[in-house]
Protein backbone atom coordinates (compact mmCIF):
# COMPACT_ATOMS: atom_id res chain seq x y z
CA UNK A 1 0.00 0.00 0.00
CA UNK A 2 2.84 2.37 0.86
CA UNK A 3 4.63 1.67 -2.43
CA UNK A 4 1.39 2.26 -4.33
CA UNK A 5 0.90 5.60 -2.56
CA UNK A 6 4.40 6.76 -3.47
CA UNK A 7 3.89 5.77 -7.10
CA UNK A 8 0.58 7.60 -7.25
CA UNK A 9 2.10 10.70 -5.65
CA UNK A 10 4.57 10.98 -8.53
CA UNK A 11 1.74 11.39 -11.01
CA UNK A 12 0.65 14.99 -11.52
CA UNK A 13 -1.95 16.58 -13.76
CA UNK A 14 -1.11 20.02 -15.16
CA UNK A 15 -3.89 22.25 -16.43
CA UNK A 16 -3.39 25.47 -18.43
CA UNK A 17 -5.65 28.48 -17.97
CA UNK A 18 -5.66 29.01 -21.75
CA UNK A 19 -4.98 26.79 -24.75
CA UNK A 20 -2.17 24.25 -24.84
CA UNK A 21 -1.52 25.41 -28.41
CA UNK A 22 -0.11 28.72 -27.18
CA UNK A 23 2.67 29.82 -24.79
CA UNK A 24 1.09 28.02 -21.83
CA UNK A 25 1.42 24.75 -23.75
CA UNK A 26 5.12 25.47 -24.24
CA UNK A 27 5.52 25.93 -20.49
CA UNK A 28 3.46 22.84 -19.61
CA UNK A 29 5.35 20.64 -22.06
CA UNK A 30 8.72 21.80 -20.72
CA UNK A 31 7.66 20.94 -17.17
CA UNK A 32 6.40 17.54 -18.36
CA UNK A 33 9.62 16.70 -20.21
CA UNK A 34 12.16 18.03 -17.71
CA UNK A 35 10.53 16.47 -14.64
CA UNK A 36 10.69 12.93 -16.03
CA UNK A 37 14.29 12.63 -14.85
CA UNK A 38 13.10 12.98 -11.26
CA UNK A 39 10.46 10.27 -11.61
CA UNK A 40 7.43 12.50 -12.20
CA UNK A 41 4.74 11.49 -14.65
CA UNK A 42 2.92 14.71 -15.53
CA UNK A 43 -0.08 14.76 -17.84
CA UNK A 44 -1.59 17.87 -19.41
CA UNK A 45 -5.36 18.30 -19.03
CA UNK A 46 -7.08 20.88 -21.26
CA UNK A 47 -10.26 22.57 -20.01
CA UNK A 48 -12.76 24.70 -21.90
CA UNK A 49 -12.11 27.93 -20.02
CA UNK A 50 -9.93 29.54 -17.38
CA UNK A 51 -12.80 29.21 -14.90
CA UNK A 52 -13.03 25.46 -15.46
CA UNK A 53 -9.24 25.14 -15.18
CA UNK A 54 -9.14 27.00 -11.86
CA UNK A 55 -12.10 25.03 -10.51
CA UNK A 56 -10.34 21.78 -11.48
CA UNK A 57 -7.13 22.91 -9.78
CA UNK A 58 -8.83 24.13 -6.62
CA UNK A 59 -10.89 20.95 -6.14
CA UNK A 60 -8.30 18.35 -7.12
CA UNK A 61 -7.73 15.64 -4.52
CA UNK A 62 -4.44 14.44 -5.97
CA UNK A 63 -1.22 16.19 -7.01
CA UNK A 64 -2.04 18.93 -9.52
CA UNK A 65 -0.34 21.85 -11.26
CA UNK A 66 -1.66 24.88 -13.10
CA UNK A 67 -0.11 27.34 -15.54
CA UNK A 68 -1.58 30.61 -14.27
CA UNK A 69 -1.00 33.76 -16.31
CA UNK A 70 -1.02 37.36 -15.16
CA UNK A 71 -3.96 38.05 -17.47
CA UNK A 72 -6.29 35.91 -15.36
CA UNK A 73 -7.55 38.58 -12.98
CA UNK A 74 -8.52 40.57 -16.06
CA UNK A 75 -10.16 37.45 -17.51
CA UNK A 76 -12.19 37.09 -14.32
CA UNK A 77 -13.53 40.61 -14.82
CA UNK A 78 -14.32 40.02 -18.49
CA UNK A 79 -15.75 36.48 -18.39
CA UNK A 80 -17.47 36.68 -14.98
CA UNK A 81 -15.87 33.32 -14.14
CA UNK A 82 -13.45 32.78 -11.29
CA UNK A 83 -10.05 32.51 -12.97
CA UNK A 84 -8.07 33.29 -9.79
CA UNK A 85 -6.51 30.53 -7.73
CA UNK A 86 -6.08 30.56 -3.95
CA UNK A 87 -2.43 31.61 -3.80
CA UNK A 88 -2.16 30.84 -0.09
CA UNK A 89 -2.83 27.15 -0.71
CA UNK A 90 -0.58 26.74 -3.76
CA UNK A 91 3.19 26.66 -4.21
CA UNK A 92 4.95 28.40 -7.12
CA UNK A 93 7.61 26.29 -8.82
CA UNK A 94 8.50 28.24 -11.99
CA UNK A 95 7.84 31.48 -13.88
CA UNK A 96 8.53 32.76 -17.39
CA UNK A 97 7.39 35.54 -19.72
CA UNK A 98 6.31 35.50 -23.38
CA UNK A 99 7.15 38.64 -25.39
CA UNK A 100 4.87 39.63 -28.27
CA UNK A 101 5.66 40.58 -31.86
CA UNK A 102 4.05 42.52 -34.69
CA UNK A 103 4.46 40.26 -37.72
CA UNK A 104 3.69 40.38 -41.44
CA UNK A 105 4.14 38.15 -44.48
CA UNK A 106 7.73 38.05 -45.68
CA UNK A 107 8.58 41.16 -47.66
CA UNK A 108 5.51 43.14 -46.58
CA UNK A 109 6.08 46.76 -45.59
CA UNK A 110 3.67 48.71 -43.40
CA UNK A 111 2.86 51.85 -45.34
CA UNK A 112 2.08 55.11 -43.54
CA UNK A 113 -1.57 56.21 -43.27
CA UNK A 114 -3.00 52.84 -44.39
CA UNK A 115 -5.44 50.52 -42.55
CA UNK A 116 -4.59 46.85 -41.93
CA UNK A 117 -6.45 43.83 -40.50
CA UNK A 118 -4.75 42.87 -37.25
CA UNK A 119 -4.96 39.32 -35.89
CA UNK A 120 -5.00 39.21 -32.09
CA UNK A 121 -5.16 36.44 -29.48
CA UNK A 122 -8.41 36.60 -27.45
CA UNK A 123 -6.41 36.09 -24.25
CA UNK A 124 -4.55 39.38 -24.80
CA UNK A 125 -5.91 42.70 -23.48
CA UNK A 126 -7.00 43.19 -27.08
CA UNK A 127 -8.92 46.44 -26.69
CA UNK A 128 -5.96 48.27 -25.30
CA UNK A 129 -3.50 46.57 -27.67
CA UNK A 130 -5.57 47.70 -30.65
CA UNK A 131 -5.78 51.22 -29.24
CA UNK A 132 -2.08 51.20 -28.44
CA UNK A 133 -1.02 50.07 -31.91
CA UNK A 134 -3.33 52.67 -33.44
CA UNK A 135 -1.40 55.43 -31.66
CA UNK A 136 1.71 54.79 -33.74
CA UNK A 137 4.08 57.28 -35.28
CA UNK A 138 3.12 56.55 -38.89
CA UNK A 139 -0.62 57.21 -39.02
CA UNK A 140 -1.31 53.49 -39.57
CA UNK A 141 -4.66 52.15 -38.36
CA UNK A 142 -5.64 48.57 -37.48
CA UNK A 143 -8.96 46.75 -37.30
CA UNK A 144 -9.19 43.76 -34.95
CA UNK A 145 -9.70 40.11 -35.93
CA UNK A 146 -9.77 37.81 -32.88
CA UNK A 147 -8.31 34.29 -32.81
CA UNK A 148 -8.32 31.62 -30.10
CA UNK A 149 -4.53 31.46 -29.77
CA UNK A 150 -1.26 32.97 -30.92
CA UNK A 151 -0.69 29.91 -33.10
CA UNK A 152 -3.98 30.56 -34.86
CA UNK A 153 -2.91 34.17 -35.47
CA UNK A 154 0.20 32.91 -37.28
CA UNK A 155 -1.91 30.52 -39.38
CA UNK A 156 -4.33 33.34 -40.22
CA UNK A 157 -1.43 35.50 -41.31
CA UNK A 158 0.05 32.79 -43.55
CA UNK A 159 -3.41 32.11 -45.03
CA UNK A 160 -3.83 35.86 -45.73
CA UNK A 161 -6.96 36.11 -43.58
CA UNK A 162 -5.21 39.07 -41.91
CA UNK A 163 -2.41 41.40 -42.93
CA UNK A 164 -0.66 41.82 -39.58
CA UNK A 165 -0.40 39.48 -36.60
CA UNK A 166 0.14 40.39 -32.95
CA UNK A 167 1.41 37.12 -31.54
CA UNK A 168 3.64 35.56 -28.90
CA UNK A 169 7.21 35.45 -30.20
CA UNK A 170 7.48 31.76 -29.34
CA UNK A 171 4.86 30.93 -31.95
CA UNK A 172 6.60 32.58 -34.90
CA UNK A 173 10.08 31.05 -34.93
CA UNK A 174 9.38 28.20 -37.34
CA UNK A 175 7.41 30.44 -39.71
CA UNK A 176 10.24 32.98 -39.72
CA UNK A 177 12.84 30.28 -40.38
CA UNK A 178 10.75 28.86 -43.23
CA UNK A 179 10.63 32.31 -44.84
CA UNK A 180 6.84 32.66 -44.58
CA UNK A 181 6.70 35.66 -42.26
CA UNK A 182 8.88 38.27 -40.64
CA UNK A 183 8.40 40.16 -37.41
CA UNK A 184 8.98 43.88 -37.42
CA UNK A 185 8.55 44.91 -33.78
CA UNK A 186 8.78 43.14 -30.42
CA UNK A 187 8.08 43.70 -26.72
CA UNK A 188 11.28 41.96 -25.72
CA UNK A 189 12.82 39.39 -28.10
CA UNK A 190 15.16 40.66 -30.81
CA UNK A 191 17.00 37.58 -32.09
CA UNK A 192 15.10 37.61 -35.40
CA UNK A 193 16.11 41.20 -36.11
CA UNK A 194 12.97 42.85 -34.73
CA UNK A 195 12.98 46.43 -33.55
CA UNK A 196 11.51 47.31 -30.15
CA UNK A 197 7.80 48.12 -30.26
CA UNK A 198 8.54 51.55 -28.80
CA UNK A 199 10.05 52.49 -32.17
CA UNK A 200 6.60 52.02 -33.74
CA UNK A 201 4.22 53.28 -31.06
CA UNK A 202 4.02 56.16 -28.66
CA UNK A 203 5.12 55.63 -25.06
CA UNK A 204 2.97 53.07 -23.23
CA UNK A 205 3.19 50.23 -20.70
CA UNK A 206 2.17 47.92 -23.52
CA UNK A 207 5.51 48.54 -25.25
CA UNK A 208 6.87 46.11 -22.65
CA UNK A 209 3.80 43.83 -22.48
CA UNK A 210 4.89 40.25 -21.92
CA UNK A 211 2.53 37.49 -20.86
CA UNK A 212 3.68 36.24 -17.46
CA UNK A 213 3.12 32.56 -16.72
CA UNK A 214 3.68 31.00 -13.32
CA UNK A 215 3.39 27.29 -12.54
CA UNK A 216 1.71 26.50 -9.21
CA UNK A 217 1.25 23.09 -7.59
CA UNK A 218 -0.99 21.65 -4.87
CA UNK A 219 -1.21 18.43 -2.90
CA UNK A 220 2.51 17.70 -3.07
CA UNK A 221 4.79 17.30 -0.06
CA UNK A 222 7.63 19.74 0.57
CA UNK A 223 10.08 17.01 -0.49
CA UNK A 224 8.22 16.43 -3.75
CA UNK A 225 8.10 20.17 -4.53
CA UNK A 226 11.82 20.45 -3.87
CA UNK A 227 12.52 17.46 -6.12
CA UNK A 228 10.32 18.89 -8.87
CA UNK A 229 12.06 22.27 -8.71
CA UNK A 230 15.50 20.64 -8.81
CA UNK A 231 14.48 18.65 -11.89
CA UNK A 232 13.63 21.93 -13.65
CA UNK A 233 16.55 23.98 -12.35
CA UNK A 234 19.17 22.96 -14.91
CA UNK A 235 17.35 23.24 -18.22
CA UNK A 236 14.06 25.15 -17.76
CA UNK A 237 15.51 28.58 -18.57
CA UNK A 238 17.36 27.14 -21.58
CA UNK A 239 14.21 25.43 -22.84
CA UNK A 240 12.23 28.64 -22.46
CA UNK A 241 14.92 30.69 -24.20
CA UNK A 242 14.77 28.28 -27.14
CA UNK A 243 11.04 29.07 -27.33
CA UNK A 244 11.71 32.84 -27.15
CA UNK A 245 10.58 33.20 -23.53
CA UNK A 246 12.42 35.58 -21.21
CA UNK A 247 12.85 36.16 -17.46
CA UNK A 248 12.58 32.46 -16.59
CA UNK A 249 13.13 31.40 -13.00
CA UNK A 250 12.69 28.31 -10.82
CA UNK A 251 11.31 28.55 -7.27
CA UNK A 252 9.95 32.12 -7.37
CA UNK A 253 10.17 33.75 -3.94
CA UNK A 254 7.46 35.72 -2.16
CA UNK A 255 8.60 39.00 -3.72
CA UNK A 256 8.43 37.45 -7.19
CA UNK A 257 4.93 36.11 -6.54
CA UNK A 258 3.64 39.36 -5.03
CA UNK A 259 4.95 41.34 -8.01
CA UNK A 260 3.39 38.82 -10.41
CA UNK A 261 -0.01 39.19 -8.73
CA UNK A 262 0.37 42.99 -8.65
CA UNK A 263 0.97 42.97 -12.43
CA UNK A 264 -2.10 40.78 -12.88
CA UNK A 265 -4.17 43.34 -10.97
CA UNK A 266 -2.78 46.12 -13.16
CA UNK A 267 -4.07 44.31 -16.25
CA UNK A 268 -7.62 44.95 -15.04
CA UNK A 269 -7.14 48.56 -16.13
CA UNK A 270 -6.47 47.43 -19.72
CA UNK A 271 -9.50 47.56 -22.01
Amino acid sequence: MLMASVAMAQKIEIVPTSTLKGPQGVVANAVIDLSKSAGFEITAVQKNSCGEAVDYFENAKGPVAIVWSDSMIKNTEVTKQNCIINFEKASAVAVTYAPYDVCVLKGTKLEPNKTYKLGNNKFNPKGSILQHLNTNKFGIKFTDVTYDSSGAVVTGLINREIEVGYTATGNVGSAIKSGSIECLYTTGATKYGQKLLSEFTEKSQLNDYKLGMMVFVKNLSAEQIDRLQKSLQKDFATAMNQQDMVGSKIAPNKTDIDQFIATAKLYVTYN
